[in-house]
């Protein structure tokens, strides 16, 4: 889980820094859909760490007691 969790926190670094040079640093049109394409895939790597600690976590946590809710 430790792993899934690390890729999830590089996965959204990699989706917020080239989307960030994407969008606002002056590059050839090439260099642009490159860094759009990796931020693109950190998304989607980040989405499915992320759904994939919930699915591990969430079982084995309750918000409340059964009688609440």
């Amino acid at each position: 889980m430790k792993l899934l969790a690390i890729a999830n926190v590089v996965a959204w670094g990699a989706f917020w820094t080239f989307g960030l040079i994407a969008l606002f640093v002056e590059l050839a049109r090439e260099e642009v859909l490159i860094a759009a394409l990796l931020a693109g895939l950190g998304f989607l790597v980040g989405v499915a760490c992320h759904l994939g600690l919930c699915n591990r976590i969430a079982p084995t946590q309750r918000i409340a007691p059964k009688a609440e809710v």
